[in-house]
């Protein structure tokens, strides 16, 4: 056999193992194709200007290509059968007496790239050989990108050594481990460093140093974010993924969400809302069962998985302050419930809230349909003329299941009662009301008429329950942002010691500085409630949720639902 015909015969040989190669990479999810030299080089924030020096360079550590990517694989073998020709004429070159001259590369790191030279190197690999004789001009030798890493990879570090050169952040804080994975991240961090110090500046009206905008960014942006996550455990239910990921998957939902769900989302809600999408164990069946069943028997745990205590924190971060920048407004029915919805977007106007007002069409009306775009319209021109922001939504479907969604990126979300609740045993159970506390997540506000439009007097209920102790910090964030009177009230029963409850609520308010009316009352709690009520002309009870589990209100009841069973007072139900 001539050289020609071996050299061909090899050609062959390497083209076919190109193609098992290329079809076992798709099999396993790699990439055996040349790394894209254009790419990385885009990525790199700096370059140094060396003339090309001649040494013999390892075959191994030539990973990438100027402009023949798909032309041969990671490991040069040819893909092209029309190659064939120019492959089998080197090789001969190759092997004459005059040779080839060497390759021409560039050098990032480790690692090379071809210019000029892929047929020599595809036959200098069919050989067997370590070494191959090139021109080398340095491009960045601090890229720390080794022969084995994988496309991705390289590209992933180039972007990491861009944002570590322009950020500075090793040393601005040193302590900072902002750890990204995929291509693509490291430079959208880096916008949102960039992003932060243009309105960093507007807000100064001067120009911003590096430092400072990188300063500010992670202790004010960052890192409340990276908080949540850790207070929360989100980390335990994504392994595979780095704090720093998780931050970018919260702030790029949080954009896409705001306009959707009203300004700023809070960042606990979306990561509960990655939580229970994307959770490793929330995604298990038996995590749902397990959830379903535990609701059986604790008061404490809402169908998001959100216990007693977790939503307050969040909305009052800063001491007392009440933050409700965003309030969620059901409405039944558009055309009867027109005063009602009135009285909402009045109420909202106390904490210059956002409200989103959620209108669910039944299964056989269209929210196309003349008489809900005439309703849309009144409703439009009302929060004009009262001048509220928010945005109505019209949807479809199941009715709790889209109050449920709407009600988890609002503050607190407002009801009229339809119908009065009944507390009594398998009825009560089964009311809607008692759907409505446990999947609706967040305080819950009720009215059977219309809400005030001012909040001068506020009636508290306390049993030491956890969940009336929620409701005392909503009543004084409520008073404090109001400069409403509050009246708490404690019934005197056999289930509880009216004693150390008076001494615990006089505790708590001398801590938080409020002058309150405690008034001790030997009725039963929902008479207690009312006559209180009554007596102060209440505009608001603030109230504790069920502080009873599903199987103990079976046989016990509920005094929430016995409340609003008779009350003519608006009721906010905190959980």
């Amino acid at each position: 056999m001539d050289n020609k015909s071996e050299a061909q015969r090899d050609f062959d040989r390497a083209r076919n193992l190109a193609v098992w190669q290329t079809a076992l990479g798709t099999l396993q999810g790699k990439n055996y194709d040349l790394v894209d030299y254009n790419e990385v080089r885009k990525r790199l924030s700096k370059t140094v200007n060396q003339l090309p020096v001649l040494k013999d360079i390892p075959i191994s550590a030539i990973v990438g290509t100027v402009s023949r990517n798909a032309d041969f694989t990671r490991t040069f073998l040819p893909k092209m059968e029309h190659d064939k020709t120019r492959w089998v004429n080197v090789r001969l070159a190759n092997e004459s007496m005059t040779g080839v001259p060497p390759i021409d590369v560039y050098q990032i790191g480790d690692v090379y790239f071809v210019l000029d030279g892929h047929h020599r190197v595809s036959i200098m690999k069919s050989y067997g050989a370590e070494y191959i004789s090139a021109y080398v001009r340095v491009i960045n030798p601090d890229v720390p990108l080794k022969p084995d890493d994988s496309p991705d990879e390289i590209i992933l570090k180039t972007e990491k050594e861009t944002f570590l050169a322009k950020t500075e952040i090793e040393k601005i804080i040193p302590d900072a481990n902002l750890e990204l994975k995929l291509p693509g991240e490291y430079l959208e961090l880096l916008e949102h460093i960039e992003t932060h110090r243009y309105f960093m500046g507007l807000d100064l009206k001067r120009d911003i140093t590096n430092e400072e905008s990188v300063l500010s960014w992670y202790e004010n942006v960052y890192m409340p974010v990276i908080q949540v996550i850790r207070n929360l455990k989100i980390m335990d239910e994504f392994p595979e993924k780095t704090e720093t990921e998780l931050y970018l998957w919260i702030e790029n939902n949080k954009a896409a969400l705001a306009d959707e769900y009203g300004g700023n989302v809070r960042d606990s809600a979306l990561a509960w809302k990655l939580d229970a999408e994307y959770g490793r164990s929330k995604r298990n069946l038996i995590y749902q069962i397990k959830k379903n069943f535990m609701m059986l028997f604790s008061p404490n745990l809402s169908d998001w998985g959100i216990k007693t205590g977790d939503w307050r924190r969040e909305i009052m971060q800063a001491g007392d302050n009440l933050s409700i920048e965003r309030i969620m407004i059901s409405v039944r029915d558009l055309d009867l419930n027109m005063d009602y919805l009135k009285s909402a977007l009045r109420f909202a106007k106390n904490f210059d809230a956002w409200v989103g007002i959620v209108h669910v069409v039944n299964r056989s009306e269209s929210v196309e349909s003349d008489k809900v775009k005439e309703s849309q319209q009144q409703v439009e021109e009302l929060m004009q003329k009262e001048n509220t922001h928010g945005k109505l939504f019209l949807l479809s479907g199941n009715l709790l299941r889209n109050l449920s969604e709407r009600a988890f990126w609002s503050d607190i979300s407002l009801f009229r009662m339809k119908y009065r609740p009944n507390p009594e045993g398998i009825k009560s159970i089964d009311s809607g009301w008692n759907s409505i506390f446990m999947r609706v997540p967040g305080p819950i506000f009720v009215t059977p008429d219309t809400f005030p439009e001012r909040i001068d007097q506020v009636v508290l209920p306390f049993s030491q329950s956890s969940k009336s102790r929620e409701a005392m910090y909503y009543a004084t964030g409520l008073v404090k942002s109001t400069g409403s009177k509050l009246s708490v009230v404690i019934a005197d029963t056999p289930e509880m010691d009216s004693t150390t409850a008076l001494a615990e609520a006089k505790t708590f308010f001398s801590n938080h500085k409020l002058q309150v009316e405690f008034i001790v009352s030997h009725e039963e709690p929902v008479s207690a409630i009312l006559k209180t009520a009554e007596e102060v002309q209440a505009d608001l009870i603030v109230m504790g949720g069920y502080s009873r589990s599903f199987v103990q209100r079976f046989f016990k009841g509920s005094t929430v639902e016995k409340l609003l069973k008779v009350s003519n007072f608006p009721i906010l139900v905190c959980k």
